[in-house]
């Protein structure tokens, strides 16, 4: 139990950085890419990048593969990661309309 929880942790930390969520929903939508074609989308260097793409690996949100000279990163489990960013933004969309009533 002690473990899920850490783990469950884990992957809200490291999603909480806009960069790291911009780079799941960029391999969500587009399926494996290359580090210098995730590096321009999300406008960061490509030390930058890789540094979030390390932290994602270690949560098991996303994988690599060496082939040749490449390495192409995806998302490890796409359905249940798909489905916990739509179930985030849904939340996310419910406390902002939920804000908009308060002021």
């Amino acid at each position: 139990m002690i473990e899920k929880r850490f783990r469950g942790s884990m992957i809200c930390r490291v999603l909480g950085y806009p960069i790291s969520y911009g780079i799941v929903k960029l391999l969500l939508e587009e399926g494996e890419m290359e580090l210098d074609n995730i590096a321009a989308y999300v406008k960061r260097s490509r030390q930058a990048t890789c540094s979030q793409l390390t932290k994602l690996r270690l949560t098991n949100i996303i994988r690599y593969d060496k082939k040749g000279q490449r390495t192409v990163y995806w998302i490890k489990y796409p359905k249940e990661t798909a489905q916990l960013l739509e179930d985030c933004e849904r939340l996310v969309s419910r406390i902002s309309k939920r804000l908009d009533k308060d002021i």
